[in-house]
């Protein structure tokens, strides 16, 4: 029956006011524009992943890959019902009933594909990266996406305010991402105010070794207290949750003391012998107690062969001034040169041509580069085991044949390109401009090094008490002459 057009009005005006009514209950129960910060944007993010973790355990003692989400408003943010996947065609994790993000605060999901409930993700995360990780609302509406990178192990990608990730070796799963909050992540962990502490790593030795010669890897532990410690059954590991080494009875630390710990995987070799190795692509290492307690817990990055991951003045850092049983600075520096035997020589890099084509010529004829070393200490020295090196993250490029430098005598090395392996004095290596001129000590601490710098053709570069000049009259194996 025809509808007239007085009531078709009056359907089309209560159709209006029902919308009307529906918009404003979905504004009611709707995120309002309060949400979001000042510059518009939602203020949940995904602020921090890890895709490939072996060492950082939560609460429950459980590693797995791990996804932290930031709340950068002023004010708590109730996320019940919010979504998290890594996959773009349906939500796998919703935020159980009840829970908060503090205002300015972080929350961490564990991704671990058998286990549900809680704060744990159905799903874990890929190591060669190439993922979508989404963050939605209870309505699937995406408020924050991050493409996942390739990851190392036990190192997390921090997201910054543009949006872009960058490394960190320094992971903070539910705590800012700033030195503060590593801090307190590590506390969170257990880790006792104890006076004892990892203060020095080596994961890469070729030269550095135990006391009887052998390359080693190594752990420091120092006693940070004003009191003597009785460490015995302390230990320490690469595996979370097993202490693998155990310190002998009877071993004690007096203030500011050090004990080295040998890596060697040769437990039998001594009590100071752990029996695991290090791996020099990234390591976890623990320090505990003889009750388990978490003293302290380090994640070593990837190093360079010959150099330490050391706790130094302004944190941990890359080192090539390693220090076993000795403070990390210049002091214990030269304390454990002395230590080993070396701390009387004094043999520097002196000259260097690098642009050696009409001079001075080799024992083949040849016109090579070359180096000059002096020895200004008061004792010969053997240079059998010594290394030379163009290169500072490869001191053990070249090692000497059998051969002495008395005092106030000069050495030279031709760095020619031919072979550098046959008893000669031929390192097997050419000089370029930029390059790092290393000498190095049977013990692998670096006795000098300087920087190529450029020459005209048949100059040389000398040392002088104001720095490095460039000279144009040689003088090879002749001080001053």
């Amino acid at each position: 029956m025809p509808v007239s057009r007085k009531k078709y009005i009056l359907v089309l005006l209560s159709s209006a006011v029902l919308l009307a009514g529906v918009l404003l209950l979905s504004l009611a129960v709707s995120p309002s524009r309060e949400d979001a910060d000042r510059s518009g944007e939602h203020p949940l993010r995904i602020s921090e992943y890890m895709a490939n973790n072996t060492a950082y355990p939560n609460a429950d003692g459980v590693i797995c890959d791990w996804i932290e989400i930031e709340n950068t408003s002023d004010r708590d943010f109730n996320v019940s019902g919010y979504r998290l996947t890594d996959d773009v065609t349906r939500a796998k994790f919703a935020f159980p009933v009840g829970t908060v993000i503090p205002a300015g605060g972080q929350l961490t999901v564990w991704c671990v594909p058998e286990r549900t409930g809680g704060l744990y993700a159905p799903f874990s995360l890929k190591k060669q990266g190439g993922e979508t990780i989404l963050l939605m609302n209870s309505a699937n509406t995406v408020l924050d996406r991050v493409e996942t990178l390739r990851s190392r192990r036990n190192l997390s990608f921090v997201r910054l305010f543009d949006g872009s990730l960058t490394v960190s070796d320094s992971p903070s799963p539910g705590w800012p991402n700033d030195a503060e909050g590593r801090a307190a992540y590590m506390a969170s962990l257990n880790a006792s105010d104890s006076p004892l502490r990892i203060s020095e790593i080596m994961t890469g030795a070729r030269l550095y070794g135990t006391p009887d010669g052998a390359a080693c890897d190594w752990i420091e532990v120092e006693n940070t207290g004003s009191e003597t410690m009785d460490i015995s059954g302390v230990r320490l590991s690469d595996k979370e949750g097993e202490g693998r080494y155990v310190f002998p009875e009877g071993t004690v630390l007096s203030p500011g003391a050090f004990a080295v710990v040998w890596c060697s995987g040769e437990a039998e070799r001594g009590a100071d012998h752990a029996p695991f190795r290090l791996a020099r692509a990234g390591e976890t290492v623990i320090l505990t107690d003889d009750r388990s307690t978490v003293l302290d817990r380090i994640s070593v990055p990837l190093l360079d062969h010959d150099v330490s991951y050391a706790r130094l003045e302004g944190g941990w850092a890359v080192t090539d001034r390693a220090t076993p049983g000795f403070a990390n600075n210049e002091a214990g520096y030269a304390r454990w040169i002395e230590a080993m035997g070396w701390g009387g020589t004094d043999l520097r890099i002196t000259e260097i041509a690098s642009a050696n084509v009409s001079g001075q010529r080799d024992d083949n004829g040849n016109y090579s580069d070359w180096i000059e070393l002096y020895n200004a200490g008061s004792g010969s020295v053997s240079l059998e085991g010594w290394y030379l090196s163009d290169k500072a993250e490869k001191p053990s490029r070249w090692r000497f044949p059998a051969v002495t430098v008395a005092p106030g005598e000069s050495l030279v090395v031709w760095a020619s390109e031919g072979s550098g392996n046959d008893g000669t004095l031929h390192t097997g290596f050419a000089l370029s401009v930029g390059e790092t001129v290393t000498l190095t000590m049977p013990i692998g601490a670096v006795a000098d090094q300087t920087e190529v710098i450029f020459t005209d053709e048949d100059h040389s570069q000398i040392r002088t008490d104001e720095g490095w000049i460039e000279c144009d009259s040689p003088t090879p194996g002749r001080q001053g002459g």
